[in-house]
């Protein structure tokens, strides 16, 4: 995934469905999917920014 979509992502960006379905992906996980439902809409948001922010940051 490029990492200006990331950069995107993590400026409050809305990225591209992909992108932020690969993070929602890494962030849900089996058990994780059940808890990711239930979570508000501005939470999962700022899960999604956090794990671009971070990607962007220290794996890059």
């Amino acid at each position: 995934m490029p990492t200006s979509v990331l950069d995107d992502i993590s400026n409050g960006g809305a990225g591209t469905a992909y992108a932020r379905n690969a993070i929602i992906g890494c962030l849900g996980g089996e058990i994780g999917g059940l808890v990711w439902k239930f979570l508000p809409a501005y939470l999962k948001k700022k899960a999604i920014e956090a794990v671009a922010a971070f990607v962007i940051r220290y794996i890059r």
